[in-house]
């Protein structure tokens, strides 16, 4: 057979590998592993203890990585105080009763929260990835502020008021003798924010926004401080760089990069 008619049959071949299974644009049949969920919706998600990339030892030193939180005679708490006494006003409004519903850490949530931002279904039946590496590093944020908030023991904003916060009496009771500073709510959303960003780009001001109001709710809904909110976020970016030096996820990034890239 000639040069020229040999390369012209596996052209051929090649169009009809494309037409009949798409082996061209297939990205891979490699599942991601299962992660636990469960929990209550109201409060935190049960998957944050158990799942997680990073070893225990890997987090940021707390004393250096965070700034204290603010002095009960400090402007910075005069504001923190002045910020939730605002925000008592929003009671029975639609903020409300957002900073209520995403109380939800699960990552079924927070798939949901982020889809409209990142301009694209989040689902663990539709993106199968990236859903694991939100769920995944679920852990990896709230073990990380739960060292701060063991070591600073800040009273919540609702407890010191004796008030109750958007959320249930259950879940109220469930944080009263839990830290404030930081939020692992802020530090979990920002977190997520950031990865989005890496996967989609296009959408960095439209997450990083979505991701500075999912902790901004924490405020709202009268768990945190203002000022625990913005440790949170100081938290996820020492958090991410810490991932980024995980094998195990970045895997899982490029798995979420390849099956993003092909919607």
């Amino acid at each position: 057979m000639k040069m020229h008619t040999l390369n012209k049959v596996l052209s051929v071949m090649a169009v009809a590998c494309f037409i009949s299974t798409g082996c061209s644009t297939k990205i891979s049949d490699e599942a991601p592993p299962e992660i636990k969920v469960s929990g209550s919706k109201t409060g935190r998600s049960k998957s944050e203890h158990t799942n997680y990339f990073l070893a225990k030892g890997k987090y940021a030193d707390i004393k250096v990585s965070l700034p204290e939180p603010p002095k009960a005679d400090s402007a910075l708490f005069e504001n923190d105080i002045a910020v939730y006494r605002e925000t008592r006003k929003l009671k029975g409004t639609k903020l409300w009763e957002d900073a209520r519903i995403n109380a939800d850490m699960s990552p079924d949530n927070m798939c949901r929260y982020f889809s409209e931002p990142a301009g694209i279904e989040l689902s663990k039946e539709k993106t199968p990835w990236t859903y694991y590496l939100i769920g995944k590093i679920s852990g990896d944020a709230s073990r990380s502020a739960k060292e701060a908030k063991k070591y600073y023991q800040r009273k919540r904003p609702f407890v010191y008021f004796n008030e109750r916060t958007c959320s249930t009496l259950e879940d109220d009771k469930e944080h009263i003798d839990s830290g404030s500073f930081p939020s692992s709510h802020s530090a979990y959303g920002e977190l997520v924010g950031l990865i989005l960003t890496e996967l989609i780009p296009s959408r960095q001001n439209e997450i990083i926004s979505a991701a500075h109001q999912f902790g901004y709710y924490r405020v709202v809904c009268g768990f945190h401080w203002a000022s625990d909110i913005e440790a949170g976020r100081q938290l996820a970016a020492y958090v991410n760089a810490e991932l980024h030096a995980n094998s195990e996820f970045m895997h899982a990034l490029q798995m979420a990069k390849k099956e993003l890239s092909a919607k």
